[in-house]
């Protein structure tokens, strides 16, 4: 397993993340559900739509698998390229069966 992953950002700067940076995400004080529900209610076109507890912890569970996974198919795409950073354009290539296995 990669303690550390470099992305190419839109701009075309690199960032290096590890397991310093993960650490830190972790405790940035937005709870995981607390985000997927702002994420939800924005999309919801009534606005007392309310959504269960356990329906964001599963909600929250699927996204972070479908991020991982995404990652580490656009990492196996980028190393049968022979390239050394994962770009838009593997993410490109992998996503169409991503999301019919999703």
């Amino acid at each position: 397993m990669w303690n550390r992953v470099e992305v190419r950002m839109a701009n075309g700067s690199r960032k290096g993340f590890g397991d310093r940076e993960r650490r830190s995400a972790e405790h940035t004080g937005l709870e995981e559900q607390e985000l997927v529900s702002r994420v939800l209610h924005l999309h919801f076109r009534d606005g007392k739509t309310k959504v269960s507890g356990d329906a964001l912890m599963l909600m929250a569970e699927f996204l972070k698998i479908f991020v991982v996974e995404a990652a580490v198919r656009g990492v196996q795409q980028a190393q049968a390229e022979d390239l050394d950073i994962v770009d838009v354009d593997q993410l490109e290539k992998v996503l169409p069966q991503l999301l019919l296995d999703f």
